[in-house]
């Protein structure tokens, strides 16, 4: 009986204790619950006392909306041609004697060019001169004598004999005519033995030279090209030549255009519609459109060819933004707008057409609105943003593409007082 008893009062030992550990451990468990919860509630109580300590909202990089003008400008390819072109020839023959200009100069009007050897054109002028007096000097005596028959008593002279003198007055009055236009003729082959310039231009390289022996079917001399002013020739749709006579009843035959020459260089040049062509060219559905531009430097050479820039007839006024700054979701397009309190709200917009790394907003936008184009990705709506300094607002995406969101952050003022704390 007594080994029984003493069983018996092991196992009630061994049964307390085994209780008394799981109670030990529930009263650990409560207790660490009770320090997570005491720590995120004084975690939280801090937060709200010490503002500062809440994440910074993100740094963004903004764009103000303006509006632009899209009306695209039409480009050609021209051709610079002269107004005016001559080819000297020669209209008499003779040995030249002299070159009267320097190759590839400025020439003008009335200078002269080329002088040929005129002693036997001359020697021409002074005979056909001297028959021209001769036969002046018949014409009067002729003139004398039908007077004195006119003058005599009728039963002196006969009818025969006023018939002669007065035949031989119209005899000689006619030789006179005749010497003056063979003089005239002499005059003329004895002027042209001095070549001169009809128009002013620049003159090329001489095909004779001094010592030649020339004649009129010797071939041009040498050719004068007008340079000022100067036209350029280029095909026009017809379409567009419509658009063009809007413009010309608005300003009259000027026409604004740009030039790009074969080297790059652009010009902004004002010219006048000189003339078109009076039929549309039925395989291209084009017409030649001719301008004319003043060229006083002579920087338009006639033969070459140009990139001719019309302008548009009417403006096109229209918002773009970068297309770096739309975002999209099931509803369609929206961008970030950020007002005066830099809070960020998400506006819908109607997008157009691409205009290069811009899109047109048809609806949604207008002037002066401020979106948000760099930094998206951590913008949440109706959540305040800091954005970048005024001078980073408006540049292209290439500009700002080495700026980061934490170099952004640093250089807004927020973070700069906060640095100073």
């Amino acid at each position: 009986m007594t080994s029984q008893g003493e069983d018996r009062k092991i196992q009630i030992k061994n049964s307390s204790g085994k209780y008394g550990w799981m109670k030990a451990a529930a009263i650990i468990a409560i207790i660490v619950v009770l320090g997570f919860s005491v720590k995120g509630y004084l975690k939280s109580d801090a937060a709200i006392k010490n503002p500062q300590m809440q994440p910074l909202a993100p740094a963004v990089v903004l764009y103000t909306v303006t509006e632009k003008d899209l009306s695209s400008s039409r480009s050609f390819i021209g051709k610079v041609e002269a107004i005016q072109t001559v080819s000297l020839k020669p209209q008499v023959s003779g040995e030249i004697v002299k070159v009267n200009f320097k190759e590839g100069s400025l020439v003008k009007t009335g200078q002269t060019l080329f002088t040929i050897d005129s002693s036997h054109y001359q020697a021409t002028a002074d005979l056909r001169k001297a028959e021209l007096e001769q036969a002046q000097a018949g014409l009067i005596k002729a003139e004398k004598y039908l007077a004195r028959v006119k003058a005599a008593d009728t039963r002196s002279i006969s009818a025969s004999d006023i018939d002669a003198a007065e035949s031989a007055f119209l005899q000689a009055k006619a030789g006179v005519s005749q010497a003056k236009a063979v003089f005239r003729l002499a005059q003329i082959d004895l002027s042209h033995t001095r070549i001169t310039s009809p128009i002013s231009g620049q003159i090329g390289a001489a095909a004779f030279t001094k010592g030649n022996y020339v004649t009129p079917v010797s071939g041009p001399l040498a050719t004068i090209v007008q340079m000022d002013p100067i036209r350029v020739s280029f095909a026009l749709p017809d379409k567009d030549y419509l658009n063009e006579l809007e413009q010309f009843k608005k300003n009259g035959p000027v026409y604004k255009t740009t030039l790009v020459l074969s080297n790059g260089r652009e010009l902004n040049m004002q010219g006048e519609r000189d003339f078109e062509s009076n039929k549309v060219d039925e395989r291209t559905g084009t017409l030649e459109m001719v301008i004319r531009f003043s060229n006083p430097d002579g920087i338009l050479i006639p033969g070459s060819m140009v990139r001719v820039g019309t302008k548009p007839v009417e403006k096109d006024m229209s918002i773009v933004i970068p297309q770096e700054s739309i975002l999209a979701d099931s509803q369609g397009s929206y961008v970030f707008t950020v007002d005066d309190k830099n809070i960020a709200h998400q506006t819908r917009v109607e997008l157009g057409a691409e205009v290069g790394s811009m899109r047109k907003v048809v609806k949604g936008l207008k002037a002066n609105d401020r979106i948000i184009r760099i930094g998206l990705q951590n913008v949440r709506p109706e959540s305040p943003v800091i954005p970048a300094q005024a001078e980073t607002e408006n540049k292209t995406a290439a500009e700002i593409a080495g700026q980061t969101e934490e170099e952004l952050s640093l250089s807004s003022p927020d973070s700069q007082n906060k640095e100073g704390n």
